[in-house]
């Protein structure tokens, strides 16, 4: 990272901490002043729109763990999300267990499912790698409408009361931002310890180069596992907050296309960074609320269009941004960032 000239550290402590600076720290009460103030001049439709994108980002940070640190393949993470919301549902519906309980009996779930899910699949890679976490999706989605119809709620899922939060029942656009806003501000510091630790050091060394990672005495099939379960940890707490702000868990709402373009959010935001699991997450859910607001217009201006245009245009832009990103831009908004930050802190002088 780039510092000022004169701001040097004097400890290893120092050194390895995420703020060091004053204006840092400004920075960062401003954000944080910025994200409280939001949902009180914001509409409530941005208020929603602003709630689940931290839910995605709380799962595409596990992702990250998993693809970006690892380097394993996955396109089950969206069934994880299913399988978290559904433990939530069932802990806070059927077991009557207070908030925030059912969201870590949810992400607790998902953890365990994904950490056995882990054993077979760490011993194989690429491809079959791929096809395996693929597999997850399809069972989640065939075998959850076949379990017990008074616990799983069979095909029409689980109705989720809104919860009560030191005695108040959170219902509003506002409220529900508010119950989001804490965890996904968790999810990202917990990533970023992961990534500094020994573990994510560990990780890396895997996604590297695993035979040499062995060598040194790595287990790589348990660091591969641990990165299924943590991974799995972030999505099912991502579902559990979605079934909550839905008030429903279903299996429809975590389909092959969200772990799709879950991956495209990495892409798109740059592998192996926290902060392009933020930016690839709100970015692409950004350019998906615009194209959806954009429908009514886009079937009025292009001959024949009907006006459920906005869903396949959407897969359409997105679609096409992935690639864009692969081509020109492969290590994301992140290395954008870096490389503006870089600018600022050297200009007027060329390098």
């Amino acid at each position: 990272m780039y510092r000022a000239c004169g701001s040097f550290s004097e400890t290893y402590n120092n050194d390895m901490a995420l703020i060091r600076t004053r204006w840092q720290w400004l920075a960062l009460a401003l954000l944080m002043v910025a994200l409280v103030w939001y949902p009180f001049i914001a509409p409530s439709a941005w208020v929603r729109f602003a709630t689940i994108t931290g839910i995605t980002i709380i799962s595409v940070l596990g992702l990250q763990i998993l693809v970006g640190l690892a380097g394993q393949v996955s396109v089950g993470q969206s069934a994880f999300m299913g399988i978290g919301a559904y433990f939530s549902a069932i802990a806070a519906m059927k077991l009557n267990l207070p908030f925030p309980i059912p969201l870590l009996v949810g992400a607790s779930g998902a953890a365990i499912v994904g950490i056995l899910f882990g054993l077979p699949a760490a011993r194989i890679k690429g491809f079959y790698l791929a096809l395996t976490t693929l597999a997850v999706q399809f069972v989640f989605q065939f075998s959850v409408v076949r379990l017990p119809e008074s616990w799983f709620g069979g095909a029409a899922g689980i109705t989720v009361a809104p919860p009560v939060i030191f005695g108040v029942t959170i219902k509003s656009a506002q409220g529900f931002y508010f119950m989001t806003l804490p965890f996904a501000l968790m999810a990202v510091f917990a990533a970023l310890f992961i990534l500094r630790s020994r573990v994510g050091r560990a990780l890396i060394s895997v996604r590297d180069n695993d035979l040499a990672a062995e060598v040194t005495g790595i287990n790589v099939i348990y660091y591969k596992v641990v990165a299924f379960g943590m991974a799995s940890f972030f999505a099912g707490l991502a579902g559990g907050l979605l079934a909550y702000e839905n008030q429903l868990a279903h299996f429809e709402q975590f389909t092959l296309f969200e772990s799709i373009w879950y991956l495209g959010m990495l892409i798109v935001g740059g592998l192996g960074s926290v902060l392009g699991a933020v930016l690839g997450a709100t970015a692409l859910r950004l350019v998906q609320e615009l194209l959806t607001l954009m429908g009514p217009w886009l079937a009025g201006v292009l001959p024949g269009a009907r006006l459920d245009i906005a869903y396949p245009m959407v897969n359409v832009v997105l679609g096409t941004l992935i690639i864009v990103f692969l081509i020109y831009q492969p290590r994301g908004l992140a290395h954008l960032y870096r490389r503006g930050e870089h600018y600022a802190r050297v200009w007027p002088f060329p390098y």
